[in-house]
């Protein structure tokens, strides 16, 4: 069940963020803008994204958890290979709404599956390892939509993306099984949709555990956005001649570089923090919220160094440190919002904050990152402008940082005050 939903999970990252190494392919393309291709990447995902992943998972805590997974990847995988027929920004717009409905469904209901199947002393490994999809997805559609797009065009490369997602619903659907008692039908007593976001958002440690996410988000989404375009912008000669010893176009060594750094760093960052927030989370619930406090902070800092360094080989490699900060946060965070929610809400909880990180960190990052390098670019140039508004959106991750550090003042406190209430 782990292997499978860690799959599908990095399936939904890899669906999500392909457009980013396709991003100068598809501007030049379509004719857009900057502030329109971090539309692409970011707010146009997360119009629905956000807002379906609270009925979705409302809906999930109360149903058959398996068939929402299942249904969901089938949904945005078809929507993914669709994107190939777009031929202008609204439609582009309108087909990555479609694929942001359908990955609302998956993580939410995929880390309440596995939280309700694994013993607790090992839950936020067991998050960590699920997380690992993020990373190792992410890197596979930079990889190879980085060389696929030199090969058959960003199109079919979208197609590409699209079809093993298909395949991967199916076998969730036909192969895996929701083992908890069938829920009772909701009571007149029963929070509805509405009260239980509002006895979330009450809980002062989860909002600001969620909004600590989100802001990490910010960075993690904005620079990824524009990454592709930052290389090809500023170290496109270098990228030549590295991509002559290689066999590969520019785009390719970009993808290759990103996708290989990011997955190691990334999976390693996850499985460490999952690893700490079992070690020392059971010594003291502090640590669930200090350790993403610490890899916000020196995740910021890798990435102000990588987009600053004058070298792309030193910068791409500096992609490995920054992802592995980044990512250290999966396990500890989310298995400390879970039981701040209690037992009957554990993919509710972690819908409102997804639901949080995609208002902030997904709808607006990419999105302010575009419009600063579409300010600094008159003044500046296209490329100094792009890496200019890149860094004036990293100072995200500063606050990132404060807010986790706040919630490890309360965290240990509400979590017993939620688990003995629930007891």
């Amino acid at each position: 069940m782990l292997g499978l939903l860690t799959v599908g999970f990095g399936l939904n990252l890899l669906d999500r963020q392909i457009i980013n190494i396709l991003s100068e392919p598809i501007k030049r393309d379509l004719g857009l803008a900057d502030w329109q291709l971090g539309a692409l990447s970011g707010l146009s995902f997360a119009l629905l994204y956000s807002v379906a992943a609270l009925p979705i998972a409302r809906f999930a805590d109360r149903s058959n958890r398996v068939r929402v997974i299942g249904i969901a990847i089938l949904t945005w995988s078809a929507f993914t290979a669709a994107t190939a027929t777009a031929t202008s920004f609204v439609q582009m717009l309108v087909l990555r709404i479609g694929v942001g409905i359908g990955e609302a469904g998956g993580a939410p209901p995929s880390q309440a599956l596995i939280a309700d199947s694994v013993s607790p002393g090992r839950r936020s490994g067991a998050l960590a390892v699920f997380a690992l999809g993020a990373p190792v997805g992410a890197a596979v559609g930079l990889i190879g939509g980085g060389i696929l797009e030199g090969i058959i065009g960003w199109r079919w490369t979208m197609v590409c993306a699209g079809l093993p997602g298909l395949v991967i619903g199916a076998l969730v659907l036909l192969t895996l099984r929701d083992e908890r008692p069938k829920a009772a039908p909701a009571s007149p007593s029963d929070p509805g949709l509405f009260a239980s976001l509002g006895m979330l958002l009450r809980c002062r440690t989860f909002t600001l555990i969620a909004l600590g996410g989100a802001f990490l988000s910010f960075c993690n989404y904005g620079a990824m956005a524009f990454a592709g375009s930052y290389y090809l912008r500023l170290h496109n000669t270098e990228l030549e001649a590295l991509g002559a010893q290689f066999g590969q176009q520019p785009l390719g060594i970009i993808g290759l570089g990103l996708g290989i750094f990011g997955a190691s760093g990334g999976a390693l960052g996850a499985l460490v923090g999952g690893r700490l927030g079992d070690r020392f989370g059971q010594r003291d619930l502090r640590a669930l919220a200090l350790i993403p406090a610490i890899g916000s902070l020196l995740g910021t800092i890798s990435y102000a160094v990588m987009f600053t360094v004058p070298s792309a080989a030193l910068s791409l490699i500096t992609f490995a440190v920054a992802a592995f900060f980044t990512s250290v946060w999966y396990g500890p965070g989310n298995l400390a919002m879970q039981r701040l929610a209690g037992p009957g809400a554990k993919a509710m909880a972690l819908a409102v904050a997804l639901f949080i990180n995609s208002a902030v960190g997904l709808s607006f990052g990419p999105l302010l990152m575009g419009l600063a390098s579409d300010l600094f670019a008159p003044a500046l140039g296209e490329g100094e402008g792009l890496r200019a508004g890149i860094l004036v959106g990293l100072t995200a991750g500063l606050l990132s940082s404060a807010l986790y550090w706040l919630a490890s003042r309360s965290v240990a406190t509400e979590i017993e005050q939620a688990e003995g209430a629930a007891a």
